[in-house]
């Protein structure tokens, strides 16, 4: 099962041909979810196991070919750790406002 992922992962390259984790879910077989979670754990599995270089995007995921597709993931998910850490600040801020 991993390989299969695997070898389907190394066949995307470049952000313009992602994989999405339904794509994946229907090629494998496993059940069709809203979230996709059992795709998206073996996925995680797989790029682990496989040392791959994967990253993903809204389209799905993607072998990144060049800097600029890595400066654009590492860029979007910089800016999600900045805004779970501005929504956990505000939370601690107000919970004390409020509870305390």
């Amino acid at each position: 099962m991993h390989e299969q992922i695997r070898d389907a992962l190394l066949q995307h390259r470049g952000k313009s041909n992602a994989i999405t984790s339904k794509e994946i879910s229907r090629m494998m077989g496993f059940p069709m979810e809203d979230t996709q979670s059992k795709s998206r754990k073996t996925i995680r599995e797989t790029i682990e196991m496989f040392g791959l270089p994967v990253v993903s995007c809204n389209k799905g995921y993607y072998i990144a070919e060049n800097d600029e597709e890595m400066e654009e993931y590492n860029s979007n998910i910089q800016r999600r750790i900045d805004g779970m850490q501005h929504n956990r600040e505000r939370a601690n801020e107000f919970y004390k406002e409020h509870i305390k």
